[in-house]
């Protein structure tokens, strides 16, 4: 096989595995709503300190002061590419320690995901 005719084919292969995955943009996996809005830190901390610490979270962030923003905030960092699948959140979690997206919260570090994710547990039971 000639070089040119392997780059062709091989553009060719490539355009179209693109296409095809793109086609499926709008597909992509997502997280359902209760599972959001449930942070992993409630069985551990409890109801009460949980809705404190999303209280205080609302309070600092004014910008995310609604579900829609916060649920926004987590899948904009969950999935970077239209096309990718939302990782389990515990991932989602050591990912955003690992790349410093840390915030503290009422004496807590947490990573941008629980500290949203407490937000959105403050709202549903306020």
């Amino acid at each position: 096989m000639q070089r040119r005719t392997f780059l062709s084919a091989s553009a060719a292969t490539a355009g179209a595995a693109l296409l095809t995955g793109l086609s499926g943009c709008g597909n992509a996996p997502s997280y359902p709503s209760e599972t959001l809005g449930t942070p992993a830190l409630l069985a551990s901390m409890g109801h009460e300190r949980i809705v404190q610490i999303g209280r205080a979270y609302l309070e600092m962030t004014p910008a995310e002061r609604t579900a829609e923003s916060l649920r926004d905030g987590i899948l904009d960092i969950a999935t970077p590419w239209p096309w990718s699948a939302a990782p389990p959140l515990d991932t989602l979690v050591a990912t955003d320690f690992e790349q410093n997206r840390t915030v503290f919260v009422d004496g807590w570090m947490l990573s941008a995901a629980e500290a949203r994710q407490c937000a959105l547990y403050a709202l549903a039971h306020s």
